[in-house]
């Protein structure tokens, strides 16, 4: 009876003695992801410069597809979104590169601080991730189809 006494008092105690610091599950699981996310965002900003090559290329499927939708206004409407946003994202293609490889950077900072256990990793992590959606919204505009792309990428980024 007394060992049972004494291993109710032993486990009460331990939840007062100091936790180990290290990585939690969540916070591992985060970081991994962050860096995968990382990658593919150098990846895509990349591409997404090389593809700007093939502009004028876009535009003429664009044009055909605006062709082959017809009197369809719904239809009609978003492919005139979708023109508007590329032509805009062409425009600034070398500032939405540049911007891309910068906050992606300040992600990767903020998730390798946050690893380290550093508190200043998680508010250099949130500017990295916030900030490229409030310059897309005020390079690219708010439209049918680019008002989605933002609510999407804002659940995602969040």
């Amino acid at each position: 009876m007394e060992t049972s006494n004494q291993t109710a008092t032993m486990s009460s105690n331990d939840l007062f003695e100091p936790q180990q610091k290290g990585l939690t599950g969540t916070l591992k699981t985060l970081s991994i992801l962050s860096l995968i996310g990382c990658g593919i965002a150098y990846i895509m900003g990349v591409y997404s410069l090389i593809d700007s090559s093939n502009y004028e290329q876009k535009m003429a499927e664009f044009e055909k597809a605006q062709e082959r939708i017809g009197d369809n206004e719904m239809a009609n409407n978003m492919v005139q979104s979708s023109i508007e946003i590329y032509q805009k994202t062409y425009d600034y293609r070398y500032f939405l590169f540049i911007s891309t490889i910068v906050f992606t950077t300040l992600c990767l900072i903020g998730v390798l601080q946050m690893r380290k256990l550093k508190k200043t990793g998680f508010a250099i992590y949130t500017v990295g991730e916030l900030t490229p959606l409030v310059i897309s919204a005020a390079l690219l505009g708010f439209s049918l189809v680019g008002g989605f792309i933002l609510i999407i990428s804002t659940i995602i980024a969040v």
